[in-house]
């Protein structure tokens, strides 16, 4: 289903607070908008007594807002929680606010400032669907849904312990508070979960006792006399389930360090086996990456995923970037159409006003000439924040980040995959055992079928293979440039990386003349004269096998039997498939599994979700366990 854009809210403040004029109310109380945030959701929720002995806790918004409620959940947190525990926040709004009016109504909030200004150096662009960001070096996870409560909430994967239950009242704001909305909530409460709202109106005490709290009236805040609170049904689980977190990793490209680094920041322990002699030695060891999105006309699931994933690694190159060594750049990347139908399709996509400004923006060919610094034959779409990454610095910076949790086993080729009663054994052709794990991960692409409880995985190696052209002075391009290749701005190697062919079937890894010449090709269509004297004998550049799916999707999750069994291998999980969109998929993906493997929301939609497990093969549904073109990257 094509999402309806985001239209913000409008920042009008009357009497010294935000003011809604769509639903005539403020969003705060005119009392004071901090002491009632403290008031009716942390006290109305027991917090912060209810964090002691917590390692993780989860709490929900139904109405983002001014992200009051969020600011003052993490100042708490900071203060109260105890050491090492982590905050899942979940907030949705069908009507955020643009990031320059946050940051005028921060200035309301001087004790606030600080994370404000942390919070706006994340803050998500305004498109449909999820956003997560990690703040506080991961101690704080914010998943923001823009887009309608219900909807959104259907979306959900998670269990939350806490609900704020915001958002402007019943009679001002009816579209919010409804069956649908509260048929989410008793479906997301985790046992012994709480709630609190401002209103006491009749249909939310109703709503709620339907869905399966126990309701009680409080002293409210202000002017308003009372407020609600509520406890969902059963007992809290245990504070802290004892269980060995403790993984090991086949292959150390893009997908298996990403991954090692989102476990080991959940406290894993991870070993991490690659055969070649470090990090990035095979595909993922392009000298230039691009990082880009698949905009659609009908929103499908490769363009969300692209969008997701392309927001999520900016945020995760923002994370990493105190690492001297990451080498990246956000120089902007043309996307130039095909063909004249091409373009009349580009234009409508930018048209509907789903993707802003900031995003894409689609520019004449004048326009597109000037952003890139060269004269380009077409007019095309414009992501002012995409890029390049150097991939194997993007690896080698998530391993510092995950520091000794990971120990990297290299030059040790993984000859067989063994179950035993205390996990997965990776043995070596000698029968020795590299690592033992509860939990085996496979993030070597096509050479994952190499071992029996993976061989009957439809995964497919394409040939990919760049080229490098010396940067020179008169040879100057601005931005990444693509179509159906792509050309990269003069990277810190001195050379433009130029790509790429795909030839599926084929894993010969030796460079040849005749495809540098097609790169040569495919870049006089992008930048006429831009190699003119360039030889194709006399370039470098590499190849490297990329692995694609039965489809354009890649592969993560628990991998099943097999076409026969449907039940998934215990302990035995996949990351595959990236194609040649590794830089967008693999910090997401790597989010994903990593939440899956220690039970927390889901940084997508579960229908997303579901599309990228290796469930969808057979057509099952994966189940959940509970314990209660661009780059060759």
């Amino acid at each position: 289903m094509i999402p309806q854009p985001i239209i913000p809210a409008a920042l009008v403040l009357k009497d010294g607070a935000a003011y809604s004029e769509q639903f005539g109310d403020t969003y705060w109380s005119l009392e004071g908008g901090l002491e009632e945030t403290r008031h009716v959701f942390l006290s109305g929720n027991d917090l912060p007594a209810r964090w002691t002995g917590r390692e993780r806790f989860t709490l929900l918004e139904t109405g983002f807002g001014t992200g009051l409620n969020f600011l003052c959940a993490w100042r708490l947190w900071r203060d109260a929680a105890p050491a090492g525990a982590r905050l899942h926040y979940i907030a949705v709004d069908k009507h955020p606010f643009r990031r320059d009016d946050l940051a005028q109504l921060y200035r309301h909030w001087p004790e606030l400032a600080p994370l404000g200004e942390l919070l706006l150096g994340r803050y998500p662009a305004l498109v449909p669907g999820f956003h997560r960001i990690h703040l506080d070096g991961g101690r704080v996870t914010l998943t923001l849904l823009w887009g309608e409560a219900a909807q959104m909430l259907a979306q959900l994967d998670a269990k939350a312990d806490a609900f704020f239950l915001d958002g402007f009242a019943p009679s001002r704001n009816p579209g919010m508070w409804n069956e649908a909305l509260f048929a989410q909530l008793a479906r997301l409460a985790a046992a012994a979960a709480t709630c609190a709202t401002y209103t006491v109106a009749g249909e939310v005490r109703r709503g709620l006792a339907a869905a399966g709290f126990t309701i009680e009236k409080k002293p409210g805040f202000g002017r308003k006399r009372e407020m609600l609170c509520g406890r969902f049904a059963g007992d809290a689980a245990p504070a802290n389930a004892s269980r060995e977190r403790h993984a090991l990793i086949v292959g150390a490209g893009i997908a298996g360090t990403l991954c090692a680094e989102r476990l080991a920041a959940r406290g894993w322990q991870v070993d991490l086996i690659e055969r070649r002699d470090g990090l990035a030695r095979e595909t993922s060891g392009n000298p230039a990456g691009v990082l880009q999105p698949v905009p659609s006309a009908d929103w499908n699931r490769l363009s969300r995923l692209t969008l997701a994933g392309f927001h999520y690694a900016l945020r995760r190159l923002q994370d990493f970037s105190a690492d001297p060594h990451l080498i990246w750049q956000q120089c902007g990347v043309l996307r130039l159409a095909r063909d004249e139908r091409a373009a009349e399709r580009q234009k409508r996509i930018a048209e509907t006003g789903l993707l802003p400004p900031e995003v894409l923006h689609r520019v004449e060919i004048g326009e597109a000439s000037a952003l890139a610094g060269w004269p380009v034959p077409a007019p095309g779409w414009w992501f002012p924040e995409g890029g390049w990454v150097h991939p194997p610095s993007l690896c080698a910076a998530a391993l510092r980040a995950a520091g000794a949790a990971v120990r990297l086993h290299a030059q040790r080729d993984v000859a067989d995959l063994l179950r035993g009663e205390n996990g997965w054994r990776a043995i070596d052709d000698a029968g020795r055992i590299i690592a033992e794990a509860p939990v085996a991960i496979l993030a070597n692409g096509h050479l994952a079928r190499r071992f029996k409880p993976a061989e009957a995985l439809p995964l497919r190696p394409v040939r990919g293979q760049i080229t490098c052209i010396p940067a020179e002075p008169g040879r100057v391009v601005r931005t990444v440039v693509s179509r159906e290749g792509y050309v990269t701005p003069a990277t810190s190697f001195g050379v433009h990386v130029v790509g790429a062919t795909y030839e599926e079937g084929s894993t010969d890894d030796l460079a040849r003349e005749e495809d540098h010449r097609a790169n040569l090709e495919r870049l006089k269509h992008l930048l006429p004269d831009f190699a003119a004297t360039v030889d194709a004998a006399r370039v470098a550049g590499r190849a490297g096998i990329r692995t694609v799916g039965p489809d354009r999707l890649p592969l993560v999750g628990a991998i099943p039997e097999g076409p026969e069994n449907r039940a998934a291998v215990p302990g035995f999980y996949g990351l595959l498939g990236l194609g040649s969109r590794g830089l967008v998929y693999a910090p997401l993906l790597a989010e994903l599994l990593a939440c899956r493997l220690d039970d927390e929301p889901l940084p997508v939609e579960t229908d997303l979700a579901e599309a990228l497990s290796f469930a969808r093969l057979s057509g099952r549904r994966p189940q959940r366990k509970r314990r209660d073109d661009s780059d060759m990257a």
